[in-house]
């Protein structure tokens, strides 16, 4: 069981965040707006890139936004295994951006079980193809 969460697995193109903000679909499980857009797989991709963005203009403070990316990337390491096994099962792949949008911090407990709920939610859109 792969608990790291490398450089590889960040959605970090140009051309696939504007792919991805064009073409992708959207839910909002409290505290994320979650986009994704599904593709094909290619050889040489992984089966999986994310990104996650905490507005500036909601906290001023680097500090803070650190603060909740950290707390984010640890939820997410711990979660994503069923989500990259069902993707390449199905030979697909997937880009994703969270945008974090409560007003306050939470707790990493508090983002642990939101992001369980994501990653369910992901899980159902791979099957079923539509957002609940």
């Amino acid at each position: 069981m792969d608990l790291s969460f490398p450089k590889k697995e960040h959605l970090c193109l140009k051309r696939r965040f504007d792919a991805l903000l064009a073409q992708g679909k959207s839910f909002f499980i409290y505290p994320f707006r979650v986009i994704y857009l599904l593709n094909d797989q290619d050889d040489n991709s992984v089966p999986l890139q994310v990104a996650i963005s905490v507005r500036k203009k909601q906290f001023k403070h680097a500090v803070t936004r650190n603060l909740i990316k950290r707390r984010f990337r640890e939820s997410w390491r711990h979660r994503k295994q069923d989500l990259v096994a069902n993707l390449a099962s199905e030979g697909k792949s997937a880009y994703i951006l969270m945008v974090y949008g409560a007003a306050e911090v939470l707790t990493l407990s508090e983002i642990d079980v939101r992001m369980q709920l994501v990653v369910q939610r992901l899980n159902e859109v791979l099957t079923t193809g539509k957002v609940k």
